[in-house]
């Protein structure tokens, strides 16, 4: 008689993906690996991360990318990479005017 020692682990499996059998060695029978756009997705918040980190751009402008990254469509997805890519490689310019040297005022 042979023992099956896999378990299905529902518990931690977000929903809508299949569940996973493990064995009690710890090995995954039947990984899910992520899909093409769910890794380009997470590159492309990563970019967004970065570009907020650096201050190019505002936690609004991070929503409203990611937004609209989901809603299009693969080449028009490239398109957005690329200008945020741009955003990210370009010298940033300082909002406040650059400081004078101290000169003493002149006597009329």
């Amino acid at each position: 008689m042979t023992v099956d020692n896999s378990i299905t682990d529902n518990a931690n499996q977000p929903s809508g993906s299949e569940p996973t059998a493990i064995n009690f060695s710890g090995e995954e029978k039947n990984k899910i690996e992520p899909t093409k756009e769910q890794i380009e997705l997470r590159a492309f918040v990563k970019l967004l991360g970065e570009l907020q980190s650096k201050g190019k751009i505002t936690g609004q402008q991070f929503r409203e990318n990611r937004e609209l990254w989901i809603h299009q469509q693969p080449n028009d997805r490239d398109v957005l990479v690329w200008r945020l890519k741009q955003i990210l490689n370009t010298e940033t310019k300082p909002n406040a005017p650059r400081s004078q040297p101290f000169q003493k005022p002149r006597r009329m």
